[in-house]
């Protein structure tokens, strides 16, 4: 049996942090709803497995945004939304019931069954529907208990109008207790001690759920839409290559696919900016590096991926950033990833210029191997290897490519 590398609690936990910095405006928004539909959940009686479902789905109710075309906040109806997550998840088998609760999202009210023929995972929609609508409601500068009566107020007039009753009554009643407004304006993530950390994921499930998560990170711009897929083969290659084991090859793949997760942090204009960024636009973008170590270095178990996966912008003469490192504090993993992220962006189409020929790729990293940014060693192999590392990434960034132009042309 392959052995645990990671919790579910520590990754939900991660995701959740990471979709904060796509709407700052909103901060612990998923969080809130998590708490909310874990609460409401409970008061309806439902076993612990089905509240830890209720909670990935609640943090992943709204994710579809971050591949929609950039509007205010509550300017997407909740079709749109949920279509946008499905496509996202795609072929994410251990995430089939995040798409269910998503699917009955797009159901409207008015054409739903009666309470008592709704399926768990309708009800669970509903659920984190209520949760949302409270999550909004929500004043966090206010003291919690002077806004909870008209919460309420407001929550009762959509009882049998946009949900059922019986979930309205549910969320009445567990509000009644102080404690449940205090803690969700003040510590919502306590909802995640319902997912113990002994709920473990191999490397393999890992492998997955990254994958997932690239999409979330890249599908935001059509010029990065297949840049994390493209990186991690390319990692994955150079470390067979280089004669690392099955398991860290496999852990090069999962930091491959979340390299970038800290670019949420970057808004979308500046990554479809057309013309060169000013030194204030760069210092933005530079920052992600920094919101990667800050999102992975408290999950269990990625010391390594974690440094890996954060450490990719550092250079080997010490002007990287964010953390200035030189040659000797920059482990193997982060060097193979800076390679694979600097062959991946060039061979690019980017908003600025197009994909550079196999001539014009290995002048560019040979320039950066003679300025000492670069492992001369495995820069030396990636250019021994080309034609068989391109061809790898190649593959499966047009799986990627295709997955994205499905997802997002129509919403154009």
């Amino acid at each position: 049996m392959e052995k645990a590398i990671t919790n579910m609690r520590d990754l939900a936990r991660c995701f959740g942090r990471a979709m904060n910095l796509v709407s700052p405006k909103i901060e612990n928004h998923h969080q809130q709803v998590a708490y909310v539909a874990w609460r409401i959940a409970d008061e309806m009686g439902y076993s612990l497995d089905d509240r830890r479902e209720i909670i990935y789905g609640a943090l992943m109710h709204d994710m579809g945004s971050v591949i929609m075309p950039e509007r205010e906040v509550g300017e997407y109806t909740l079709s749109e939304m949920s279509q946008a997550g499905i496509s996202l998840i795609g072929d994410i088998a251990n995430m089939k019931f995040v798409k269910d609760i998503l699917s009955a999202y797009q159901v409207p009210f008015a054409e739903r069954p009666a309470f008592a023929e709704l399926s768990k995972e309708a009800i669970f929609a509903e659920i984190i529907y209520l949760a949302d609508k409270i999550s909004m409601l929500i004043d966090p500068d206010a003291a919690a208990l002077n806004q909870s009566e008209d919460i309420c107020d407001t929550i009762s007039d959509y009882a049998d109008e946009e949900i059922h009753s019986e979930v309205v009554e549910a969320f009445l009643r567990t509000s009644s207790k102080e404690f449940v407004w205090l803690e969700l304006l003040h510590q919502p993530e306590i909802c995640l001690n319902a997912i113990s950390n002994a709920n473990v994921v191999t490397l393999d499930q890992l492998i997955e759920i990254a994958k997932f998560m690239s999409r979330i990170i890249d599908f935001r711009s059509q010029y990065t839409a297949m840049h994390s897929s493209g990186v991690a083969a390319t990692a994955v290659r150079l470390a067979e290559i280089l004669g690392m084991s099955e398991d860290e090859c496999k852990m090069m793949m999962v930091a491959g696919y979340i390299h970038d997760i800290g670019k949420l942090k970057v808004p979308k204009k500046i990554l479809e900016k057309k013309d060169a960024l000013t030194d204030e636009e760069f210092n933005i973008v530079k920052e992600y590096a920094y919101y990667t170590e800050l999102l992975l270095k408290d999950i269990t178990g990625f010391e390594q991926i974690g440094r890996w996966a954060a450490l990719h912008h550092e250079k080997l003469n010490g002007y990287g950033y964010p953390f200035g490192l030189k040659a000797d504090d920059i482990p193997m993993g982060a060097r193979i990833i800076a390679v694979a992220d600097i062959f991946s962006a060039v061979a690019e189409i980017r908003s600025y210029r197009d994909g550079m020929s196999k001539e014009q790729v290995i002048y560019a990293l040979r320039e950066y191997v003679e300025s000492s940014a670069l492992s001369k060693y495995i820069v030396d192999l990636m250019i021994a290897n080309y034609d068989d590392i391109y061809q790898k990434r190649e593959s499966e960034t047009s799986k990627e490519g295709a997955r994205y132009y499905a997802a997002v042309v129509d919403m154009d």
